[in-house]
């Protein structure tokens, strides 16, 4: 089984990624010349600035090409990403870590303001600022915490401004969605966690295209109340949880309204293993083996690393007995994506 490589059905992502652990640089460069879509931008540049974050690769592609644009947005997002492991791994409890987060995050944001100035279209800048504001835990930057769109009473305060930027750029952006909801349920407020990502996700998809992978933010809420509640010992309320008329419209709104009309070679491979989760949850197995059929070879271990039948590191067990299940039930579905 493939797994869980960042890069998915990609190639020539993964081929870039194999470059940058390697220590070399010009994969990158020439993935990213070629890529040809705003959302697919995004998605390459994330990936890459993941597996570039622990080396010093795009620091070498901006001394062997300073004017290059694509290697300052991926300096960038290489700088966010060091923001947001130290985050991580370290929280802002230690005064002296709280420091060199500080300065990680400064020269971060630095990063970001010269890639936006250099590249005045690209969404991608705005999204590293907008990443930033999940380790803003002490609200430093005003952005960080402007008032919600307006009658939107249970929305707390947010880096709402950022997300605007993004959204002007490249409408509906994946990313920018969930680093929104990641911002907002850093400081909940009294609401508390939980309430907040059901909250922004029921707001999203009320305006969200119908085919757009905004969608899945109400399951990425499910999943997450699902491991809450099963860390609280209530195990006996998880079945239910799934069962509510709330979830299973937000599942078949998914499957109906973005699994039909998505392409699985061009989507994220953790929503397609997501929405294959909630599915089989939440009582549609047939629905299921679709998804599984398209999720192929490519299992992520989220969301099946939260399953309680296994331990974490033994995700692909879980992934492997829902995904045989349905195929026993429904062993020649010819749905479209198989």
């Amino acid at each position: 089984m493939a797994g869980a490589s960042p890069a998915g059905r990609d190639r020539d992502l993964y081929a870039a990624v194999q470059d940058i652990q390697a220590g070399y640089w010009m994969q990158m460069r020439q993935v990213l010349a070629r890529t040809e879509s705003w959302p697919q931008w995004t998605s390459r540049t994330q990936v890459l600035g993941v597996a570039a974050a622990q080396t010093n690769v795009v620091e070498l592609w901006l001394k062997e090409e300073p004017g290059s644009l694509a290697a300052r947005v991926m300096y960038a997002r290489v700088a966010t990403e060091r923001v947001l492991q130290a985050h991580r791994r370290h929280g802002t409890h230690d005064t002296q870590h709280s420091r060199d987060l500080e300065k990680l995050a400064d020269r971060a944001r630095q990063a970001c303001h010269r890639a936006a100035e250099d590249n005045p279209h690209d969404s991608v800048p705005w999204l590293c600022r907008l990443a930033l504001a999940e380790t803003d835990t002490t609200e430093r930057h005003p952005e960080h915490h402007m008032a919600p769109p307006p009658h939107e009473y249970l929305l707390p305060r947010g880096p709402w401004g950022l997300l605007g930027e993004v959204h002007r750029r490249d409408p509906f952006n994946r990313e920018a969605w969930h680093r929104m909801s990641q911002a907002l349920q850093a400081r909940p407020g009294p609401a508390g966690r939980q309430a907040v990502a059901v909250d922004f996700a029921r707001w999203t998809v009320s305006f969200a295209p119908s085919d757009s992978p905004l969608l899945l933010l109400p399951l990425y809420a499910r999943v997450q109340e699902h491991r809450e509640r099963r860390d609280k010992g209530a195990e006996v309320a998880l079945n239910l949880l799934w069962t509510r008329e709330d979830t299973t419209r937000a599942i078949t709104r998914a499957y109906e309204g973005w699994f039909q009309q998505c392409d699985p070679a061009a989507s994220s491979q953790q929503d397609l293993n997501y929405l294959a989760y909630t599915l089989t949850r939440g009582g549609f197995p047939r629905w299921a083996t679709e998804v599984f059929d398209a999720i192929g070879d490519f299992a992520t271990p989220a969301p099946w690393q939260y399953d309680a039948r296994y331990p974490k590191d033994q995700w692909r067990k879980a992934f492997e007995e829902d995904r045989d299940a349905c195929l026993r039930s429904h062993p020649r579905h010819t749905g479209k994506h198989t």
